[in-house]
């Protein structure tokens, strides 16, 4: 019978040990149009002369290994995988986690009474399940217990649209920094486990080698990840959790380059990249002894409105300053959560610049590649703020 193609699952892991099979942690809402995974036997032809005028005498199952290409929105409790999986360890900073004071706090509050401190510009979320909530601290008083100033709306003064009792959770958002490190030792492998309507198959020790992050202020921010990994086994179908988190819109977008914050951005796509490669070796075996991930390169393409030099300066002078896009949530509300990411190279090489003048305003196009540098320690680092306090 014909399968509904929208009833596929994929569920994914971290894996502890390369290559060992770990069940679905989390689960990934993937979009459709491009979603996609195959088994890659090489053809191994025998086309020997045989007194006969056929070319192909006998056709035979060379190595394997498995390809991934799968597009998903940015949801901030998923994307950190894809960060971990491309560009490196993840350092960690844990938020604060409370709980609601004595006396709670009703709808419409401005204030809210909290056992431990947070300090304030901070996101939090507040309550669970039905009460769930999320908000801004703008001002901290107190000594135990603490009163903290809330806004569900940034800027204004907005109070919490759910009552919350004594006891319930309140939690800071907490800060997560990806940077590269040349030991290999720290690389990062996901099992997948694949639903595909007939079956049910894992796929252990997937490596990443394409990140491509697309930033648009008309759409939902995209990452579009390929891994390539160990072939399939067949295994047990599993039951799927997803994410209640909205994704990161493209209208979130904050740019900064040439030494300060730029509203001309019309749209920033950056791609993370390490080659990868199954390597075949005598252990007997048609799958991968494992699977290498080469060096990173970073890359991006912008484009701007085009109503001064100070873009295009970057490239006319080869000026190789920082350059960081940041998507920050709204605190509360269909849109957000609060949770933000940043992509930074802090040293962009702009080696492209290109005056548009066939629309009807002027535009300019810029391609930029990031450069190895300290503060990175690589060519890209990346920070996601959201409620997560362990390490990725």
């Amino acid at each position: 019978m014909t399968q509904l193609s929208r009833l596929a699952i994929l569920g994914c892991a971290p894996e502890t040990v390369v290559g060992t099979y770990v069940s679905p942690t989390f689960y990934v809402p993937f979009m459709p149009g491009k979603a996609s995974f195959e088994d890659v036997y090489a053809e191994l032809k025998d086309e020997s002369y045989r007194a006969n005028d056929t070319m192909l005498q006998g056709m035979y199952q060379g190595p394997v290994h498995a390809t991934w290409d799968i597009s998903v929105f940015s949801y901030p409790d998923i994307i950190g995988h894809f960060l971990r999986g491309i560009i490196g360890p993840d350092t960690v900073t844990a938020g604060v986690s409370t709980t609601v004071a004595t006396g709670g706090t009703s709808i419409g509050a401005t204030t809210l009474p909290v056992n431990a401190s947070i300090a304030a510009n901070t996101y939090i979320s507040v309550g669970t399940g039905a009460s769930l909530e999320y908000a801004f601290v703008t001002a901290v008083s107190g000594a135990g217990p603490y009163n903290l100033t809330v806004t569900t709306v940034v800027g204004q003064t907005v109070g919490l649209t759910k009552a919350h009792l004594a006891t319930e959770p309140v939690v800071a958002t907490s800060s997560h920094v990806f940077k590269q490190s040349s030991d290999p030792t720290t690389k990062k492998t996901y099992s997948f486990t694949i639903y595909d309507t007939t079956q049910t198959l894992s796929y252990s020790g997937a490596a990443m080698s394409d990140l491509a992050i697309k930033i648009d202020p008309k759409n939902a921010v995209t990452f579009d990840v390929k891994y390539t990994s160990f072939p399939g086994v067949i295994q047990t179908k599993p039951t799927p959790t997803y994410t209640a988190l909205p994704p990161a819109l493209g209208w979130e977008w904050n740019m900064t380059n040439a030494g300060g914050s730029s509203t001309r951005g019309l749209t920033y796509d950056v791609t993370v990249k390490r080659a990868v490669e199954p390597i075949h070796s005598s252990d007997g075996i048609q799958a991968p002894r494992e699977i290498f991930q080469g060096a990173l390169e970073a890359d991006g393409t912008y484009k701007a409105i085009f109503e001064n030099q100070t873009d295009l300066n970057l490239y006319l002078n080869y000026t190789q300053t920082p350059t960081t896009a940041t998507l920050q949530q709204p605190a509360s509300g269909t849109n957000g959560v609060g949770a933000s990411l940043a992509l930074t190279m802090s040293k962009s090489g702009y080696f492209k610049g290109k005056r548009d003048l066939s629309s009807s305003y002027v535009q300019a196009d810029f391609s930029l590649s990031g450069i190895y540098n300290s503060t990175d320690s690589g060519a890209v680092a990346a920070t996601l703020v959201n409620y997560q306090s362990s390490a990725y």
